[in-house]
């Protein structure tokens, strides 16, 4: 992600899958927000 500039990371763990949540971190600004997995793939358009 560093080197190509990607605007967010995705953060996965064990202890989040469990629950359904994922991480995301917006790295231009280094806010973190901890979202339903659902959420995540409407957010950012992912089909499956």
């Amino acid at each position: 992600a560093d080197l190509i500039g990607l605007p967010w990371q995705v953060i996965v763990g064990p202890r989040g899958v469990a629950a359904g949540e994922i991480e995301i971190k917006n790295r231009k600004t280094g806010e973190r927000e901890t979202l339903p997995i659902a959420d995540a793939k409407k957010r950012f358009g992912v089909a499956a």
